[in-house]
């Protein structure tokens, strides 16, 4: 047997203890988790395939724990949407009606919300079959593309993790006013395993201005595909350059400087789409779909 081959052999060996070792995962659950598809747990009354327990910080995981994240999240993609996602990412605090004092920031951010909503509702009634909305099932801009998603009638799918202090998966995909916006998704034990998984998952990645969260979402997607690290997929950034992304840009632009970044690994891995309007087409030319 080949080396490879051996390599292999192992690997799916370990698979199938961590597979093994997840029973007492599921067995100590929150109420009402009962196993489903290949050993992954759901929660009576989410619409979640998998919802991975709470089980404390990343540093307290073992191994069986991110590995149940890892083999969920791949059988969901794989069972039921094999072509992937249209990404979208931004920020949890950018809501429907800004209430920022600064008045060009407020009309920038409510543009972003009702331009975020326009695209997936229009992508979700011509493509959603194929390559359907993804966010992270929080509020925000993530609640806009949902919410369009939603309003189109399509698939809404929600990457989710723990953010609710009570750390309760009935919680964990954001509604909009006690109404249900995500229909189909995961829940995940680790936000970092959730993180890779919306990357990874994605078809094409739709980043919209946001915090911390969102710049770790934008470096990570450039870093794995400009490393072949990933399979490259198109990637846009979105919304009025001047208002959202000049600082974001200007830190980019210093590390060219200083020599920590050549100015192609960023820049041509990324697409600036500044008017929401024309986002659609921007997506559906890179995806390649009529």
């Amino acid at each position: 047997m080949s080396r490879p081959l051996v390599m292999r052999w192992a690997t799916n060996m370990w698979i199938v203890m961590a597979l093994g070792a997840t029973a007492d995962v599921q067995a100590n659950g929150p109420e009402g988790q009962a196993p489903v598809a290949g050993r992954c747990p759901s929660v009576q009354g989410v619409v979640a395939f998998y919802a991975g327990p709470y089980l404390g910080t990343e540093d307290k995981l073992s191994p069986a724990d991110f590995f149940l994240d890892h083999y969920c999240a791949d059988l969901f993609k794989r069972s039921k949407y094999p072509n992937g996602f249209v990404g979208v990412y931004g920020s949890s605090r950018i809501s429907e009606n800004s209430s920022l004092a600064n008045p060009a920031i407020a009309a920038a951010n409510n543009d972003l919300y009702r331009g975020l909503r326009a695209f997936a509702d229009k992508w979700t009634r011509t493509y959603g079959a194929q390559y359907p909305i993804l966010t992270g099932a929080g509020p925000g801009l993530m609640e806009a593309a949902s919410r369009g998603a939603t309003d189109a009638g399509g698939p809404s799918i929600g990457y989710a993790t723990y953010y609710d202090p009570k750390h309760d998966p009935r919680v964990a995909f954001w509604q909009l006013g006690g109404k249900p916006i995500i229909t189909d998704g995961l829940i995940f034990t680790s936000v970092v395993v959730r993180e890779s998984a919306m990357i990874a998952h994605s078809a094409a990645i739709v980043i919209a201005p946001g915090g911390t969260g969102t710049e770790w979402e934008i470096f990570q997607a450039v870093e794995t595909i400009k490393s072949n690290q990933l399979t490259p997929v198109p990637v846009f950034l979105v919304g009025d350059k001047s208002v959202h992304w000049t600082k974001f840009y200007a830190m980019v632009d210093d590390m060219v400087e200083r020599g920590t970044l050549r100015h192609d690994e960023f820049y041509s891995r990324v697409t600036h789409v500044e008017n929401l309007d024309d986002l659609f087409a921007a997506v559906q030319a890179r995806l390649g779909v009529k």
